[in-house]
């Protein structure tokens, strides 16, 4: 009994931070500084603990926020679901807030400078920014393309990483506009998301922008490099279908332009060989 408790409060916690998303920070802040300089430091170790440490911050500090609009359209996640406690979440998202920094001070001392800025739209995105609608959308989109910035930073060549950040903000863009699509139901009433804002068919075209935007980013890298271009073909496979979806009203999209990202790091690997 002792164990099965252990693993569903185990559970819980990786739910709480997202553990893929996590982990895909973290591939995310390799990625920049293989990008940047082609080689792994312990500086960028101590990039990706922070990186990783953040997201694992603002996701507990969203959910504590959320916990009303969750019981509607997540209820399974682990605070409206009773497993973890709002107190429990917010003591998370501190000591992930303290980590953050601490390591990024020991990868860069300007990089823990940029953590503390960072940690304030982290802090109040899911209470506040978010109600804002687009510039809510377009906040959570940057921070999120920012471990690319991290893993180049940690090298000693930050503007190597922006290109990555520049590429990967259109993508990030859309899917949250496609995970506010998919929740439109919970946050009816709550918030005015993008598309209680400037409604649905307007937030599916800005999506639909978000990803031509994209597309018009990332192809001319590598020219040169027909395995690239390769590699984009199951992007703009899985964007394709996130688009389907969206117009024709089907949830989705978000878990699709995931794959996307993921599928577009692997490019970007092929690339930079």
């Amino acid at each position: 009994m002792r164990n099965t408790t252990s693993v569903r409060l185990a559970s819980a916690y990786i739910a709480l931070v997202r553990l893929p998303n996590v982990l895909m920070v973290a591939a995310g802040v390799m990625l920049g500084a293989w990008w940047a300089r082609g080689s792994i430091s312990a500086a960028v170790f101590a990039a990706m603990v922070a990186a990783m440490a953040l997201t694992a911050a603002a996701n507990s500090w969203n959910d504590a926020a959320d916990i009303e609009i969750d019981r509607v359209a997540h209820p399974e996640r682990p605070l409206p679901s009773g497993l973890l406690s709002k107190a429990t979440a917010l003591g998370l998202a501190r000591f992930a807030a303290l980590l953050a920094v601490v390591a990024a001070l020991l990868a860069a001392p300007s990089l823990a400078l940029l953590t503390v800025i960072l940690l304030v739209p982290m802090r109040f995105y899911s209470p506040h920014i978010k109600r804002l609608g687009l510039p809510g959308n377009l906040t959570v989109a940057l921070l999120a393309s920012l471990p690319f910035l991290y893993g180049a930073w940690a090298t000693g060549r930050p503007r190597s990483g922006l290109l990555l950040v520049a590429i990967a903000a259109p993508l990030h863009l859309a899917r949250e506009i496609a995970k506010d699509l998919d929740d439109a139901a919970g946050d009816a009433g709550v918030r005015r998301t993008l598309p209680m804002r400037i409604g649905v068919p307007g937030a599916r075209l800005i999506l639909v922008l978000a990803l031509l935007i994209f597309a018009a980013a990332i192809l001319p890298v590598g020219l040169q490099k027909p395995a690239f271009w390769a590699a984009l073909v199951p992007v703009f496979f899985f964007c394709a279908i996130a688009v389907r979806l969206t117009v024709l009203g089907r949830k989705g999209s978000p878990r699709l332009l995931k794959a996307a990202m993921l599928c577009a790091m692997l490019a970007f690997v092929v690339a930079r060989r």
